[in-house]
């Protein structure tokens, strides 16, 4: 876990912050990863959940793109600590704010097909 310090500098301490949520929202994706392989065979066993489980396969896809797109960014955020203007750490700001709501994004489509797999398994039953 990172350490935060008094003496750090207001940009160090966003990098820190930026790179713990980083590293929060990867854990998440691997998390999401392993629950779509479980929820795609549940959606094979139910009767009317083959298109259903056309998009969680779709989704699972998705997910593993994103999180290569995430370890791209968390070895990208070594650059940060080259920024010598604000210029550069404006840069990174919005940058670390495109993938929160592309996360944000991926979190909503997740929940979004649970909750209708979740519909469909209580109709069968």
């Amino acid at each position: 876990m990172e350490v935060f310090y008094e003496h750090d500098s207001d940009d160090r301490l966003i990098a820190k912050k930026d790179a713990l949520e980083l590293n929060n929202w990867i854990v998440q994706l691997v998390g999401n990863g392993n629950e779509l392989e479980i929820l795609i065979n549940i959606a094979k066993k139910l009767s009317n959940g083959g298109d259903l489980g056309s998009q969680l396969n779709e989704l699972a896809m998705e997910n593993k793109l994103h999180l290569g797109v995430f370890y791209r960014y968390k070895n990208s955020m070594v650059n940060l600590h080259e920024c010598e203007d604000m210029e550069c750490d404006i840069y990174y700001i919005n940058k670390h704010e495109e993938y929160r709501n592309l996360y944000a994004s991926i979190l909503e489509s997740f929940h979004k097909l649970k909750e209708e797999l979740y519909t469909m398994i209580l109709v069968e039953l």
